[in-house]
């Protein structure tokens, strides 16, 4: 799973949007506060039951809902952070854990 401090190595950062998006990803913006949390379950709950959050069809499912409701929340203001990237990494962990993000409602 990508790491919510995760920057894609491939796009330049002529601007300095990188460390931009890094200072707020690591702030105290709710975006930034939930994105971690949401990472962080997906993380421990591996590290406990040693098994993908994916594959627990209870808790899956709500953590799934919760990541597309946190990229719905990308609309609204976040605080400095680089939407694009967060967008890349909520749709890719969804889909490395088995949901299609089309699905999930």
């Amino acid at each position: 799973m990508k790491r919510y401090d995760w920057v894609c190595p491939s796009m330049p950062d002529t601007v300095g949007w990188k460390a931009r998006h890094l200072r707020a990803v690591h702030g105290a913006h709710p975006v930034a506060v939930m994105l971690r949390a949401w990472c962080a379950y997906a993380e421990e709950h591996r590290e406990k039951f040693e098994s993908d959050i994916g594959h627990d069809y209870l808790l899956g499912p709500h953590w799934a809902r919760l990541g597309k409701a946190l990229h719905g929340l990308l609309n609204g203001d976040t605080g400095g952070l680089d939407c694009g990237t967060l967008s890349s990494i909520i749709q890719d962990n969804l889909d490395e854990q088995g949901y299609n993000f089309e699905h999930i409602s």
